[in-house]
Order: C-alpha cells, then structure tokens, then sequence
C-alpha cells in the first residue's frame, strides 16, 4: 500500500533522515530511489524520494507497528510541507544575519524562518525591529518546525496561547484516555474508535511520549523526616 505526498526538491531523503533518526527509527538503506525505515531491526516501510510512504500489510502486525507507521507518514508529510516552502520562500532580508535565512511566514510584526544547514532545517522566529530592517528577540526551535509554527502562531497573535496543550498536558490526556480503554466502562465501538484516534492524535503531537510515560513512572514522591 502507499500513502501519497507531493514533491519535494534536493536534499530531501537527507531531511528526512535526520527528522526520522530523532524520532529513534533506523534508516539502513537508500536503493533504487526508495528510502528504507527500521523498527527494532525490521523492515517498517520507504520512502520514495516524491515524497510517498509505501509499505507491506505483512510488516504492520502490531498496533505499536501501526503507530509507528503513521507517526513515520507524519513526519513525511512536515518534512515535505516545509521544504516546499523552503524551496519557494525568499531570503530574509534583516541586517546582522550572517547566515542565509527564508522568510517563510510573515504577521503582525513576527517573522518565521527557516536555515538550511548540515543538521537539517534550523528554525527561529523573530520580531522585526529598527523598522522592519533588522529583527530581535529569537526563539530557536532547532529542526522542531512544528513548535516554531505553533511559537509564530502565539507569538503573532493568530492563535491564543490558552488553545495549545504542553506535551505534559497531553501526556495527562493520554494517561486518561488509556485507563478508559483498559478499564472498559461500557463503551460503545464508535467510543472506543474516537479515545484510539485522540491517542495516535496526541503521539504524533508528542514524539518522545512512551519515554515521558516512562520516566513519569518511574519518579516518586520524596519524603522528608524531620529531627
């Protein structure tokens, strides 16, 4: 089966790669125009360099597997929407940037850019200052375009900070909806649908959601005792 997505320019498998590889999957191979992704040491699905997930039914027997399979699509699909922008924004024209910088988004006096470098697509949003010719005060989110988006988008006021969830917030939500399930309170199929999509909603929205689970198992309450 294969999942569709538009094209991108040069340098796409290498994006791609690093963006997978920080998510803790393997990629063992490129041949014949096809990008291969690993789970555990075994075949998950590739990537075509046009941007398409292609897998094998056979290779998704587990529901783990299966979400790892849409978080991969995922990824695809933010690599892909940001090199497509990247390809077509203009350069940010500010002074004091010694790096080559693309205006991809521009509001309310906040800008959004994006550097291509080594370690992938580095991103930053900024004020514009001094009149529109230079800007300040950077947030840098690194390869993270999703969280520059969404610092744009609350830094430019397009959307209010109180309608975003923190990846703690949504790690409660998740912990909730998987003591519904497990504990079966009479839910109807349609119910127990909506709770498993909320969930594979909220682990696309948060990578590293099984080692904060983990990790917040694992802290105990510390105690003091007095003399």
């Amino acid at each position: 089966m294969e999942h569709d997505n538009f094209k991108n320019g040069a340098g796409y498998f290498s994006e791609i790669s690093i963006a997978l590889r920080r998510d803790g999957y393997d990629i063992p191979a490129t041949e014949d125009g096809l990008l291969t992704v690993s789970m555990d040491g075994l075949a998950l699905c590739q990537i075509s360099d046009n941007g398409s997930v292609r897998y094998r039914d056979a290779d998704i027997g587990s529901a783990e597997r299966k979400d790892a399979l849409y978080q991969v699509t995922q990824e695809v699909e933010t690599v892909s929407e940001y090199m497509r922008l990247m390809e077509a924004a203009p350069p940010l024209k500010a002074q004091g940037l010694d790096e080559k910088y693309k205006q991809l988004a521009d509001f309310n006096g906040v800008v959004l850019a994006g550097h291509p470098t080594s370690y992938g697509v580095q991103f930053v949003t900024w004020d514009w200052d001094y009149g529109r010719t230079g800007v300040s005060h950077g947030h840098y989110m690194s390869n993270y375009y999703e969280a520059a988006k969404k610092d744009f988008a609350v830094r430019s006021g397009l959307i209010q900070k109180q309608l975003l969830f923190s990846p703690e917030q949504l790690m409660e939500l998740y912990r909730c909806a998987s003591n519904e399930l497990d504990n079966n309170f009479n839910l109807t199929c349609e119910q127990e649908k909506s709770i498993d999509n909320i969930q594979m909603q909220i682990r696309s929205l948060v990578p590293d959601l099984d080692e904060r689970l983990a990790n917040s198992q694992t802290i105990s309450p510390q105690t003091e005792q007095t003399m």
